[in-house]
């Protein structure tokens, strides 16, 4: 795969109108199965449409990956030089080479919350929007024998209309479906009570796979009852149609194209195997990538991949992969071959998605290919997972590199996700840079609305930045990004409590609600925020630490609670002090003793 790039031709639209008006298109691609109508897309035919060629607005590709950890890619310039030298990932390190880089992209610190932030634009943390919905915010494990928890999380466990989605809420592809964009789903939806809502409410025109599940079953089709292929209940039958096995001219023009470091024949003996679910993935997304373009306007396509989202295990990987990477493995070293074989898995998936943007006519555009006019956004939904239990520290596979903590920690490899763009336009992204702006999953949602060209006056109610001048101009993004967790998430080699950080330039200040606790990490400097600097920087970090209250009163953002059982807290604040709680900022300009009493929001203090 060349991933070539350059700066589209100059077309002048009305001589190409009068030669293209009746242009009829057809499936041409190679990589896949075609599209067609919705109901049965492995029809190969399509109906004749009108290209809108005066419509220049770009179609956008986004690829969010599961619980993909910042160190697991092959490409240093996604994490500050910590490439993965284990796992070989070449499509996405190409992309991120021609393409650019965002070492400082985050998500939230688990899948729902920032599903529901790239679905909505908005920060999971407001009061009124599912504040981490599909989370149990009082969850500890039954292993666990850490510390008693001395707050409550907050009570979010009822849904709305049956979804995590706040009935309130108006996604993404809602509002550029009313801008003129054919929307697709492909993979893991997780935040919605059944996979019809996805097309039915919240603005896709067609969905494969996606469900109110957080995870498959299995990712190795099994024979369905009565015939054909399924991957259980977990996964929507919608994705069925991408279910049969493995066949020797899907392999040569599928797999073997994308193939590193594994023999010819060892692919080729996967003919008449079950097939894997992130291959079916890659089939849905090169079908829907397909349908959008022969609708001949802009389209945008979400391919959100269930891997590399727990089980995983040998069971779970493709056997060429995995036979792969346990030849590579040595006893002692840490690594897991099932892990490793799922994430190239990924990997061949994005390299089959560039390829057919890259080598299928833009109807819009006579005489390039979409990749011209095409934007592709990869990150991750949250940091990589890496133990099953505290006890006895087996891994689940997933590498954060040097930052600390993991998937469902506010700590940096919690929270900090490989994140990367790529077009074949250098007039929409810049190629070959590193830009070290600190952006968020909502950026891309902000992001996807202004190229939509959604009326200014809704961009303004979302909470994240369009990257659009990053992307093309390698502008620096500039503002504080907080993280809030108003609960807990204890065992399994966690200890997450009720948490509050804010990343503000190279400086993440944090403060822990049981403690009361305000701490300081340069993490430009030392990543592993092994080092605390409050009590080196006093004046640094109350100065932050006023900002993140601030902007907790900003979000209206809810706190964890005293728990019933427990005695009332006692706090006193010298001059000067400020505390956030119950939706109020509050300043103190003399010496003030607060007490907390069960069922009171434990305040935010700065002191």
């Amino acid at each position: 795969m060349v991933l070539g790039r350059r700066l589209p031709r100059a077309v002048v639209r009305t001589a190409v109108a009068s030669v293209c008006g009746a242009l009829v298109l057809t499936s041409c691609t190679s990589s896949g199965p075609g599209p067609a109508d919705p109901a049965d897309p492995t029809d190969p035919t399509t109906e004749a449409v009108t290209p809108r060629l005066d419509d220049e607005r770009p179609n956008v590709v986004m690829v969010l990956v599961d619980d993909l950890g910042w160190g697991d890619l092959g490409s240093g310039r996604l994490d500050e030089g910590n490439p993965n030298r284990f796992v070989d990932t070449p499509a996405i390190d190409r992309l991120v080479r021609d393409g650019m880089a965002f070492p400082n992209g985050y998500g939230a610190l688990s899948c729902a919350p920032s599903r529901m932030a790239l679905l909505t634009g908005q920060y999971p943390q407001g009061r009124d929007n599912g504040v981490y919905g599909g989370i149990d915010l009082n969850a500890m494990a039954p292993r666990y024998d850490g510390p008693e928890p001395r707050l409550r999380g907050i009570d979010n466990r009822s849904r709305s209309g049956g979804s995590w989605l706040s009935s309130r809420s108006v996604t993404i592809p809602e509002r550029m479906a009313e801008a003129g964009y054919w929307n697709a789903h492909v993979g893991k939806f997780d935040v919605t009570a059944g996979a019809g809502q996805i097309t039915e409410q919240h603005g896709y025109d067609v969905s494969y796979g996606g469900g109110p599940f957080g995870s498959p079953a299995t990712y190795t089709a099994r024979p369905k009852d009565g015939g054909g292929w399924t991957w259980g209940a977990r996964v929507d039958e919608t994705m069925e149609a991408f279910a049969e096995p493995y066949s020797t001219e899907y392999l040569e023009r599928d797999v073997l194209p994308h193939a590193t470091g594994v023999d010819t024949a060892d692919v080729l003996a996967l003919d008449g195997e079950p097939k894997n679910l992130t291959d079916a993935v890659g089939d849905a997304a090169l079908t829907s990538i397909e349908q959008g373009a022969a609708t001949g306007g802009p389209f945008a396509v979400q391919v959100n991949e269930f891997a590399v989202h727990s089980p995983v295990g040998p069971a779970e990987a493709r056997p060429d992969l995995l036979a792969k990477y346990e030849d590579r493995s040595r006893p002692g070293d840490g690594r897991v071959p099932a892990y490793a074989a799922m994430v190239e898995n990924v990997d061949q998936t994005v390299g089959r998605i560039v390829d057919l943007l890259q080598t299928r006519e833009d109807p819009r555009n006579p005489g390039e290919v979409l990749a011209e006019n095409t934007v592709v956004v990869l990150m991750s939904d949250n940091g990589g997972r890496i133990r099953y239990n505290g006890r006895d520290q087996r891994r689940i596979g997933g590498d954060n590199g040097p930052l600390r903590g993991e998937k469902l920690q506010l700590w940096e490899g919690g929270i900090r996700v490989p994140t990367a763009v790529w077009s074949g336009s250098e007039a929409l992204v810049r190629s070959g840079v590193v830009n070290r702006s600190i952006v968020h999953v909502t950026d891309v949602a902000a992001t996807f609305a202004d190229y939509a060209e959604v009326p200014g006056r809704v961009r303004r109610g979302l909470d994240g930045q369009s990257l659009r001048e990053a992307f093309a101009r390698n502008a620096e993004v500039s503002r504080p990004l907080l993280q809030h967790y108003p609960g807990y998430s204890l065992g399994k080699g966690r200890d997450q409590r009720p948490a509050t950080v804010m990343r503000i330039g190279s400086y993440v200040v944090r403060f822990d609600y049981e403690s009361l606790r305000l701490g300081l990490y340069d993490v430009a400097r030392q990543p592993s925020q092994r080092t605390d600097l409050a009590r080196a920087r006093p004046r640094l970090v109350r100065r932050l630490g006023r900002a993140m209250a601030e902007e907790l009163d900003r979000l209206n953002t809810p706190l964890a609670r005293l728990r019933a059982e427990s005695a009332p807290v006692r706090i006193v604040l010298g001059p000067g002090a400020t505390t956030y709680a119950d939706g109020r900022l509050r300043r103190y300009d003399r010496r003030t003793v607060l007490r907390v009493r069960a069922g009171d929001e434990m305040p935010l203090v700065v002191d």
